[in-house]
């Protein structure tokens, strides 16, 4: 390099000094002797300007103290975002956006003589939470489709969509603007979000109708049996099972114990009717399984009891005895299960809603075998001579297989075979009295 350069050099950074220019604000000089020929003191030529600001005859620094008022003014001006008619004031600066000066002065230095399109840079970050504030009110979460079951109908309140501000195409429509051609007005996008659960989901999970039921009968004056009855079946009531679930009845009903409602009556031990806990409850785990049976339900868990009885057909019974004897049915359908009981008069109903499918269910038994019973004779010497009571009916014994036949909405028919129970004789019990 040779004196003349050095002093030139030297000159430029006294310059520079002079007119107050930092090291950082200066940087944009540096770049002069590669990308124009203009020097410190020379003025911008005939034509140069920044959008609709006039740079002509205008020296670096003269420009830049210009540019930089021009653009405050630029930035404080009403800009409105605006959503169905409804106009929200802002401005360039509140919204964190400026003129990024280093490449606007460069495009000006490349291009002496022309007019030249400013540039913008975007503080994303206080952009989008200051677009998220001043529009909040036109933004909602999504609702969640939800439902409620309301005299045996299930009732379907209908998702709403949440709505959101779209800031990132409104912060990249800025960018792509001058500070001049910024318009004054800007349409706010919006965008819909899905709620989680959907109406759609919802009513591919509905029930619309009794898809199997059963009743069966009982004595009304056994009252300890009767209160057994009717508080399993309170308990019972109004079950519902999602897709895949599946109902314990032990767990539904509860221990049976005297603290929890229930009280004295008969149940089977050794093939014999005796006093008891809950006696009366099997009746209810029965019926259900006849009604789950009609329904086309999964039967994951079935005991039958010991001995035939005499509410209900052979093969359908399911004994219980908690916690160790449970009766299980799972819900292998796509939609909801309601169970609801009804007790009146001398019946007991069972009757599960689900999603009809146009299918049909019937039951058939088959007797292998048939045991009769004996009787048992036992003296009381309490009774007068020659009288005779009947303690216990008897109960011929069985094997009994029970088939279930499905017919399709084509006629179709499918026979299973759901079971091969054996029942055990029940003797018959007479007390007489002493000779």
């Amino acid at each position: 390099m040779n004196a003349r350069s050095k002093c030139g050099l030297i000159l430029l950074g006294a310059a520079l000094a002079l007119a107050g220019c930092s090291a950082g604000e200066s940087g944009m000089w540096k770049l002069a002797p590669e990308t124009s020929p203009l020097q410190i003191n020379q003025a911008l030529p005939e034509g140069s300007a920044l959008d609709d600001l006039k740079l002509a005859g205008l020296k670096p620094p003269e420009a830049e103290e210009q540019i930089k008022e021009w653009e405050q003014d630029k930035l404080e001006e009403n800009l409105f975002l605006v959503y169905n008619e409804t106009e929200i004031p802002t401005s360039l600066a509140e919204l964190g956006i400026s003129l990024d000066f280093t490449k606007t002065w460069q495009e000006i230095l490349k291009k002496p003589g022309q007019r030249v399109a400013s540039i913008l840079k975007i503080d994303y970050v206080k952009a989008n939470q200051v677009l998220q504030d001043k529009l909040k009110q036109f933004t909602h979460s999504a609702v969640d489709a939800s439902y409620k079951i309301e005299k045996d109908q299930f009732v379907i309140t209908p998702a709403q969509p949440g709505q959101v501000i779209q800031a990132d195409g409104i912060l990249q429509e800025l960018q792509k603007q001058s500070l001049s051609s910024l318009p004054e007005r800007i349409t706010v996008p919006m965008a819909d979000i899905p709620a989680s659960i959907t109406t759609e989901a919802l009513n591919l999970l509905a029930f619309d109708g009794i898809i199997g039921e059963y009743t069966t009968k009982f004595n009304p004056n056994e009252k300890n049996r009767t209160g057994n009855l009717i508080a399993a079946a309170v308990k019972l009531d109004k079950k519902v099972l999602k897709p895949g679930d599946t109902l314990s009845f032990n767990d539904t009903i509860g221990p049976r114990t005297v603290e929890t409602g229930f009280k004295d009556a008969y149940i089977i031990i050794n093939n014999e009717y005796v006093q008891g806990i809950g006696g009366g409850i099997c009746q209810v785990s029965s019926t259900l399984y006849s009604a789950a049976l009609m329904a086309n339900l999964e039967i994951p868990e079935r005991i039958p009891h010991a001995v035939a009885i005499a509410y209900i057909p052979l093969g359908q019974d399911a004994t219980v005895n908690y916690p160790n004897i449970d009766f299980k049915v799972r819900n292998n359908t796509q939609s909801l299960i309601y169970i609801r009981t009804a007790v009146k008069g001398d019946s007991l109903l069972v009757r599960i809603y689900g999603k009809k499918t146009n299918t049909t269910v019937r039951l058939e038994q088959e007797i292998e075998k048939q045991t009769p019973f004996s009787t048992v004779r036992k003296i009381d010497a309490s009774l007068p001579p020659g009288s005779i009571v009947q303690d216990q009916r008897g109960s011929n014994g069985y094997v009994v297989k029970t088939w279930k036949i499905v017919k399709d909405a084509a006629g179709k028919e499918t026979r299973q075979l759901l079971s091969r129970d054996q029942y055990a004789p029940s003797s018959r019990i007479l007390r007489i009295g002493a000779d």
